[in-house]
């Protein structure tokens, strides 16, 4: 069973945080039809980060700014279920493309905005991207450190996690939607999503005290929260968030005076005397490799992994049996492996229906497949309404 699968999704984004709403739907069974501009998704320029985030899709290429472009989006919309778009806040109520054009169109619309900074606000028509809100909301200061230099996440996190809310958000409208009839007008944004990966951080009360710790060079929390290196010069990450673990931490280091040690007795004695415990941690770490102490670690009760680069995560054991990652022939690139679906259900069969569509790769089998004769599509195609997949040059 695929549970969006007779579902119609317009996908009317570019760059990243949409594309990834999208083709989550895809991947429960949703059509997904992207929709893109004469000059393509900017995001294509990144080749593997494009199709990383559009893969179950189909590509059609249709100029907005033309009459004639618009009406045949429009009677796409006549048809469709559900809308994404993630343009600068009024971009597209100059291509009648906004909710309140696109609701007269289909009143039980689902329509689904993720914005930079949301609708309203000093800020709301200026483009939003994932570094601006990592330091707008706090999240590379605060991982740098009060008084230290701000830390820049490689990782796009607010543009993964604002499309995660807004999937979110377009299943429970879609619940609505079953239970009433009615659509929906949806927003979110990068600002909301960098907000919600820190509710705790954002808890303010009289008394709060605040963490400054951070940094470039930051290994831990606490010496037994904590980066070691170890002999072979491997990271080895080390939690022991209560004393069970910390006791089979010092059985397994051989170190077990250190759990009467009056320094490190009790979880507040360990943070007093933290400098000192590192080094003394460290010490031990560095006396054998990295596969050694995995080898024994886990079976002992002591929480540990690695730190692995991303080729090495790809051939992570655990993580190929529990299929994190999907492995299959690209027309592009070959053999490739990519992250798989998830969650996982037992009832729910989802699926990667199509690899990533090349640049209007479905124009023409999209209009076909909505009535248009192939006469009317050519004369689209000649005046530049519609473009059909750029022919690659020999």
């Amino acid at each position: 069973m695929q549970p969006l699968k007779g579902i119609t999704v317009l996908d009317i984004t570019t760059m990243l945080n949409g594309p990834f709403c999208s083709m989550l739907l895809g991947e429960m069974g949703a059509n997904v039809i992207k929709i893109e501009p004469p000059d393509g998704d900017p995001w294509r320029v990144m080749g593997a980060g494009f199709a990383g985030v559009n893969r179950g899709k189909r590509s059609i290429i249709v100029d907005l700014k033309k009459e004639a472009g618009k009406q045949i989006v429009h009677e796409m919309v006549a048809k469709a279920d559900i809308l994404v778009e993630n343009a600068r806040w009024g971009v597209l109520h100059r291509l009648g493309m906004d909710y309140e054009t696109v609701e007269k169109i289909k009143p039980d619309i689902i329509y689904l905005s993720i914005l930079g900074y949301g609708p309203t606000g000093p800020l709301s028509s200026l483009p939003g991207y994932d570094p601006l809100l990592q330091s707008r909301s706090g999240q590379s200061v605060s991982q740098g450190g009060l008084g230290k230099p701000p830390v820049f996440h490689v990782v796009a996190i607010n543009d993964m996690a604002g499309p995660m809310l807004g999937a979110y958000g377009i299943a429970l409208a879609l619940l609505a939607h079953k239970k009433t009839g009615k659509g929906q007008n949806i927003k979110t944004s990068l600002a909301n999503a960098a907000a919600a990966m820190q509710a705790h951080q954002f808890m303010n009360y009289e008394g709060v005290e605040y963490q400054d710790k951070g940094g470039i060079d930051l290994l831990d929390h606490n010496a037994t929260h904590r980066y070691y290196k170890t002999m072979d010069k491997k990271w080895l990450l080390i939690l022991c968030p209560n004393a069970g673990h910390w006791q089979h931490l010092c059985g397994e280091l051989g170190l077990d005076e250190l759990i009467t040690d009056p320094r490190f007795k009790t979880t507040e004695d360990r943070l007093k005397n933290d400098d000192a415990l590192v080094e003394i941690l460290a010490g031990a770490f560095a006396t054998r490799n990295i596969a050694e102490w995995m080898a024994v670690l886990p079976q002992a009760d002591v929480p540990a992994a690695t730190g692995n680069l991303f080729p090495e995560s790809q051939k992570d054991a655990h993580f190929q049996e529990n299929k994190i990652f999907d492995e299959r022939e690209h027309p592009e690139f070959g053999q490739v492996m990519q992250v798989g679906i998830m969650p996982r259900f037992s009832e729910i069969t989802p699926v990667i229906q199509f690899h990533a569509p090349s640049f209007g790769e479905h124009t023409e089998e999209v209009l076909l497949e909505m009535g248009y004769p192939a006469v009317q599509i050519s004369e689209w195609i000649e005046s530049g309404v519609v473009r059909l997949q750029p022919k690659p040059i020999d």
